[in-house]
């Protein structure tokens, strides 16, 4: 599940020409060929999809709608703040110092780097000796802001999109927080992080870390050990693709323990894999609402540096007392969490209960099993999931590309198995336009990178998936291939966020109990999983799972409560503030059931369940969830607690939001308006949808492996039918 390595788009050529067609002075054109050569050499698929993708609509598209909500994308001049920002520039401090920061995705974006103990038994008021980690925050800041920082909200809204190891600061920078704030209202200050050993805080969890070597950066060097690394196994398959494969991925898994133990040892007890754990995040978390508060209630000493030019038009300062979410909550936790979000904001919520404002979580990881050593049981709803696109694509017909006349749905089915065959027994072969390179695509391939990431937006994946179909059946497989030469990677590159290994570090650091299995016990293990779903072959392999298989560093955070199998019922977690639970009907990762489970964990916790199918409710565009998102974190407004039939069985009444959209087919803003009021506009349900196209290309991307060759096509193709369907 590497994020890592995709080559240069012609079309970010284009995205720089319509920048320069407007630029106001040529002190600006010099930025903009600064930010140019970093496009150049781009390789890092998140930030293909933050420039090609997720910049475009800032640029070119324009909401209309409540000037409440409103989040204006004209293309401002740019003047006093630098389009592109370093990192390494901004002086990591003990308190929030913000800064302008990454023009190029808007004018009013803040950054700063806060400084926290590695270690949280010894402090840094105890000793400037003892380690630190530096956290990337970044912030868009509400609407009506001032120099003052008593003008911000009592607590920001934090997110973390899921991973684990996703970056909640690229995240936030990508379009994604100016979107939230349309979708839950302006008032809110919107604050990404990159949890310790992820992104761009330091120190990385970094396997592959290198020192300079003949005038090469340590971190191009490490970059291409990794990618010689990922490109030497990737003819190996899923776990099942043959007698030998298990045995191999296996070994792979060992391998890279043991080269991740050898980096831990170098760095002894500052060695930032031992302290990467879910709590100690939930510790780092807290800091940033203490720090948060602290800044907020300080002289204006560390007040946000403004963009001489970076205020909104006078009309979107304006906000609605109704919906005021910045009273009550100073110091306490605002917080949506997706996914592995979900697993943090629990663990946060258990150990400093007292602390809760508002916490979200959405698509929930049942936390009882993620610290066990295989999570075998999360894929229970994902082939019902898969079989909806054979059902849908007959009842659609012709608009489905894979829909041949007269088709029902066991013919769709059956003319996809027969290319998922022969794909098994030869792969297909491309020859890459950009290159003189031939290039592979194999049964794998397609299962991992395509099927099973269709599974989490069915509504955009599945018509992708019928496209690629439909080329694989006429033989127009070279007319989406697209690759990069390797000679392309040589010399020091310019990567804004390079790759790590905090995944895995997380996650194995994360278990309860190690494990270091023969292929016989795994064997056994994957016969198991392969019980609940045909896509166990790709989730077994998965870092969290197989890669930890051979994990031998030991976090030094106490482990946490989760599946600590108590004598007698564990007591509900009393929170100050009740927390909302958000689940789909059908999830392939984080199912129902394990979110009503985790719901029970919380005295007066609420749930809604989306009557949808896809990863986290942001799959399915609903009024109705919208309308109880935006009353909890803008009013307090708790929906109605469950009512189980029993202590042991999750079966019960929950409120449920119907979502009315399937693929294929266009949402009608019109009755989800007229049915929700003048509480939810087109503006927020638009919103909603981009959202969806970053989630969705966010979690693509783990599912793409580096050299291939469809995943320039299935990010464009995501991102076009995620947006305004």
């Amino acid at each position: 599940m590497e994020k890592i390595a995709l080559g240069q788009a012609p079309h970010l050529r284009g995205v720089e020409r319509s920048h320069e067609s407007s630029l106001p002075s040529s002190g600006a054109q010099s930025r903009w060929a600064r930010v140019g050569q970093h496009f150049s050499n781009w390789k890092y698929i998140y930030i293909l999809i933050a420039v090609a993708l997720y910049s475009r609509p800032i640029l070119q598209t324009q909401f209309r709608g409540d000037s409440h909500d409103n989040v204006s994308s004209d293309s401002p001049d740019q003047k006093g703040t630098e389009l592109w920002t370093e990192w390494e520039d901004i002086t990591p401090s003990e308190k929030l110092r913000w800064q302008p920061c990454f023009g190029i995705y808007g004018p009013s974006l803040q950054c700063a780097r806060l400084t926290v103990p590695m270690d949280y038994s010894r402090p840094l008021n105890e000793s400037g000796d003892h380690p630190k980690v530096h956290l990337a925050l970044a912030m868009l800041p509400g609407a009506g802001r001032s120099q003052d920082p008593s003008t911000y909200a009592e607590s920001p809204l934090l997110i973390n999109p899921g991973g684990p190891g996703g970056s909640g600061a690229f995240f936030a920078l990508s379009r994604a927080a100016s979107l939230l704030q349309v979708a839950v209202g302006n008032q809110h200050d919107i604050l990404g992080f990159d949890p310790r050993g992820v992104g761009a805080s330091t120190p990385k969890a970094d396997c592959f870390a290198a020192l300079n070597s003949d005038g090469v950066s340590g971190r191009n060097i490490a970059y291409m050990d990794r990618l010689v690394w990922i490109t030497s196994g990737q003819g190996i398959g899923l776990t099942n693709s043959s007698n030998v494969a298990l045995t191999q991925l296996s070994a792979r898994s060992k391998a890279m323990a043991r080269l991740c133990q050898r980096v831990d040892e170098a760095e002894d007890d500052s060695s930032i894999f031992r302290y990467i754990s879910t709590p100690n995040h939930a510790r780092d978390m807290l800091s940033i609402v203490d720090a948060w508060n602290e800044w907020r209630s300080s002289n204006q000493t560390t007040q946000p540096k403004q963009s001489e030019v970076s205020h909104l038009p006078i009309e979107q300062h304006r906000s609605d007392d109704s919906e005021n979410s910045n009273t009550g909550l100073q110091g306490k936790l605002v917080y949506w969490g997706f996914s592995y979000g979900t697993l943090l904001g629990a663990t946060f919520t258990s150990m400093f209960p007292d602390k809760v404002g508002r916490v979200v979580l959405d698509g929930v990881v049942h936390a009882d099993r993620y610290v066990s050593p295989m999570w075998e049981r999360s894929l229970v709803d994902a082939d019902a999931i898969w079989d909806k696109f054979f059902v849908y694509c007959a009842e659609t017909g012709a608009l489905c590309k894979f829909y041949r006349d007269g088709d029902g749905t066991e013919d769709i089915k059956k003319r996809f198995n027969e290319i998922l065959s022969l794909l098994e027994e030869e792969p297909a072969t491309v020859l890459l336009p950009d290159t003189n390179f031939p290039a592979l695509v194999t049964a794998s391939d397609l299962k991992k990178s395509v099927f099973f990431g269709g599974l989490y937006s069915p509504l955009v994946g599945f018509p992708v998936i019928a496209d690629l179909l439909d080329h694989i059946t006429s033989g127009r497989l070279n007319e989406i291939a697209q690759g990069q030469p390797m000679v392309s990677l040589c010399g020091n590159l310019t990567l804004p966020v390079w790759p790590d290994d905090a995944m895995r570090g997380i996650a194995c650091g994360d278990k309860r109990h190690k494990y270091n299995e023969n292929v016989t016990e795994l064997q056994g293990r994957f016969e198991s999983a392969a019980s609940y779903s045909w896509f166990a072959d790709v989730w077994f392999g998965a870092e969290p799972n197989l890669g930890c298989n051979g994990w031998e560093i030991e976090s030094k955070a106490p482990p946490m409560r989760w599946n600590d199998h108590p004598a007698h019922k564990p007591a509900l977690i009393e929170t100050n503030f009740p927390i909302l639970v958000l689940s789909n009907t059908l999830d392939p990762v984080t199912p129902l059931d394990d979110a009503l489970t985790m719901t029970r964990k919380f005295a007066n916790a609420s749930i809604i369940e989306q009557k949808a199918l896809g990863h986290c409710t942001l799959s399915c565009i609903s009024g109705c969830t919208i309308a109880h998102l935006r009353a909890y974190l803008n009013k307090g407004i708790v929906p109605p607690a469950p009512k189980f039939k029993s202590d042991s069985s999750n079966e019960g009444q929950w409120p449920t939001c119907q979502c009315p959209q399937r693929p294929w087919t266009s949402l009608s803003y019109a009755t989800e308006e007229s049915e929700y009021g003048s509480s939810l506009t087109r503006n927020h349900i638009q919103a909603y949808e981009e959202l969806r196209a970053h989630f969705s290309d966010f979690t693509l991307s783990q599912q793409l492996d580096y050299h291939n060759p469809l995943k320039r096509y299935l990010i464009e193709q995501i991102a076009s039918a995620a947006r305004y369907m």
